[in-house]
């Protein structure tokens, strides 16, 4: 990252870049009323992000807190930039981003829907998309549940499909609790794969073992979320922090007329 090009951050952002990572996930969850009631620190959030993302500069904690503030708050102005991220190599930031997603609701189900009807997205950030929208479990919306039930079994039955599409649809649907799609899983499986398909075999048993589904990692209070940050790891995704600090340099050369906390 280069810091003579580095932009400006808000003095409440830059406590996120301070000290050691209980500090920084202490600065995110004080940081989470403050955004809510502040749509201008919340764009600049944004703006960090899609920087990043631009620059493939690379994440540090600070902004990964940043991403998770924005799903917290279910940003409705965030969802291209998480989009966009489920398309880059960075993991922690893809699973970020498909918890943010999944949070967000209507507006991230309705984008993800769309994109999802170019059956030539590559098949990886494809299986990301449709785990993003397991999230229509937060939400009281039964239309757009209907639009992701369908859009679920299609996928799952589209051989022209990428088999990692096919086989997160199929994950999808078991923690979605669709139990009236066993028969379509058990119909693809003696179909499509005579030899077998474990994640969807394994979809299938989940499903008749839990027919009421699974809660997935965005019911998760952010507290937990934030606690998985400081060990290292988060749901569906490890993070090596030595790497990132070592390498990674904070998003203003001002940084240190910034008081710490």
């Amino acid at each position: 990252m280069n810091e003579n090009n580095s932009p400006q951050l808000d003095p409440r952002l830059m406590n996120l870049f301070h000290g050691d990572l209980d500090q920084v996930t202490e600065t995110c969850m004080t940081l989470i009323n403050v955004v809510f009631d502040d749509p201008e620190l919340e764009q600049e959030m944004i703006e960090r992000i899609q920087e990043l993302i631009d620059e493939k500069d690379g994440f540090l904690p600070g902004e990964l807190c940043m991403a998770l503030i924005l799903g917290e708050l279910r940003s409705a102005p965030a969802t291209s930039v998480f989009l966009q991220a489920l398309r880059e190599e960075d993991e922690m930031l893809q699973r970020i981003s498909i918890r943010s997603l999944q949070r967000i609701g209507d507006p991230a189900f309705e984008a993800i829907l769309e994109m999802l009807e170019d059956s030539h997205i590559e098949g990886e950030t494809a299986a990301l998309a449709l785990e993003a929208l397991e999230g229509i479990s937060l939400h009281d919306l039964p239309q757009q549940r209907s639009h992701i039930e369908e859009r679920l079994r299609r996928d799952l039955l589209a051989t022209p499909l990428p088999l990692l599409r096919r086989e997160a649809a199929a994950l999808a649907l078991a923690r979605l609790g669709m139990s009236d799609s066993i028969d379509l899983m058990e119909n693809v499986l003696e179909k499509d794969f005579p030899l077998g398909n474990v994640v969807i075999m394994e979809s299938l048993e989940s499903l008749q073992e839990n027919p009421l589904g699974n809660q997935g990692i965005a019911e998760d209070p952010i507290e937990n979320v934030l606690s998985w940050l400081e060990l290292d790891l988060i749901p569906g995704g490890e993070i090596e922090l030595s790497p990132l600090l070592q390498e990674g340099i904070p998003p203003t050369g001002e940084v240190e007329n910034v008081d710490k906390p």
